[in-house]
């Protein structure tokens, strides 16, 4: 499937900002983002830190938009962002697994030079109002880089409307309105960042797994398409509905 032209994702980024403005009450405005985090099998982290602790990218899978630039041409990981409304910590159960490794937000995305490029807005069920956005994080001048400059839409860390930190700051704060994922395309040293207390592990209660491959976006909603013509206005106009934030169910990592 040909995928979408740098013009296609500006577009869509608009529809992702045009839902975070509609958004009311809890879900709009911005929350601190103390950690970003990624859940897999206790097996999983045992064996890579049987390995020096390098957990390494691999190529990104076919969940979310079809369309997507990087959907199984770029290398990378997965980390979830957003806390409990409640608590202000990452949620107590996960989907992909009992194990979840914690990093500190602004260790990992913006002490160093990085770069951030949107790649993504989409949703899975028609029943369920989550709505997710995809930021790529990148290190200057490797090919991850090259590859996001020449596909991606490029977004300030300082300034964008989904997860920032304003210059001379530490504090990371994150939309409300969505649920934002980064796809970090660097290997981690999960020792080093121990060792220099910026991550830690913690166990939490699992709900599932992990699906093969990912799983493809909603195509019933113009909301997070391109192409709206199948559409009623009645489906669109639920969609921004205030009464549904889940915690995601399904899994691409």
């Amino acid at each position: 499937m040909e995928m979408y032209s740098k013009d296609d994702l500006e577009r869509l980024m608009d529809k992702s900002i045009s839902y975070l403005h509609s958004r009311k009450g809890k879900y709009s405005g911005y929350q601190e983002c103390s950690v970003i985090y990624r859940n897999k099998s206790k097996k999983y982290f045992r064996n890579i830190m049987r390995k020096k602790g390098i957990m390494r990218t691999y190529i990104k899978d076919n969940n979310g938009d079809p369309q997507c630039p990087i959907n199984n041409r770029l290398d990378g990981l997965f980390f979830s962002c957003n806390p409990s409304f409640e608590t202000g910590q990452p949620p107590v159960s996960s989907p992909f697994g009992e194990r979840r490794l914690c990093i500190n937000a602004y260790d990992l995305l913006f002490r160093d030079d990085r770069r951030m490029y949107f790649s993504d807005f989409y949703c899975f069920n028609r029943g369920k109002r989550t709505h997710y956005v995809s930021i790529v994080v990148t290190t200057p001048g490797t090919y991850a880089d090259n590859f996001c400059k020449s596909h991606l839409v490029p977004i300030s860390r300082r300034r964008n409307p989904f997860i920032y930190c304003r210059r001379g700051s530490r504090t990371v704060r994150l939309s409300c309105g969505v649920w934002v994922e980064i796809f970090f395309t660097d290997d981690i040293n999960i020792r080093y960042l121990m060792s220099q207390g910026m991550a830690h592990f913690e166990d939490c209660q699992s709900t599932g797994h992990s699906k093969p491959n990912g799983l493809p976006k909603n195509t019933y909603r113009n909301l997070c398409n391109l192409i709206d013509e199948s559409y009623t206005d009645s489906e669109e106009s639920s969609c921004y509905s205030d009464d549904y934030f889940e915690y995601p169910g399904y899994a691409y990592y």
